[in-house]
């Protein structure tokens, strides 16, 4: 990859892909590289502890706190706002830079669905 497409991956994407496999206690991240054409060209396994240290020495995130306080946000927003037995879309708004909560068209997938009742214990 070239250094500006690796600077952009550990600066945006790894951080996307921590935050993301850490609230949900996901161990292991793996990572497609595409070439121009779209094409698969090779993967790669990251620990999700080890994320952190791929990136820290180069300083691009400033400070982990930060992304998790804007997770806490996010969440807290998130708790307030939803109304319970109904489905949302969260999606990010390209170019303006904020969150999206939409009420989702069609129901929660069942494979989702499951997966939150084993966590929360929940039965039909």
């Amino acid at each position: 990859m070239e250094y500006h497409t690796v600077e952009k991956f550990e600066r945006e994407k790894l951080l996307r892909f921590w935050i993301q496999s850490f609230l949900a206690g996901v161990s292991y991240v793996v990572v497609g590289f595409r070439n121009d054409a779209g094409v698969l060209i090779r993967t790669e396994r990251l620990r999700t502890k080890d994320i952190t240290q791929k990136v820290k020495a180069k300083n691009y995130w400033q400070q982990g706190g930060v992304c998790l306080a804007f997770a806490d946000e996010v969440l807290c927003w998130l708790y307030g706002t939803v109304k319970e037995n109904e489905d949302y879309v969260l999606q990010f708004a390209h170019p303006f830079h904020r969150l999206e909560l939409l009420k989702a068209q069609s129901p929660c997938p069942d494979a989702i669905t499951l997966h939150v009742e084993q966590l929360t214990g929940a039965t039909n």
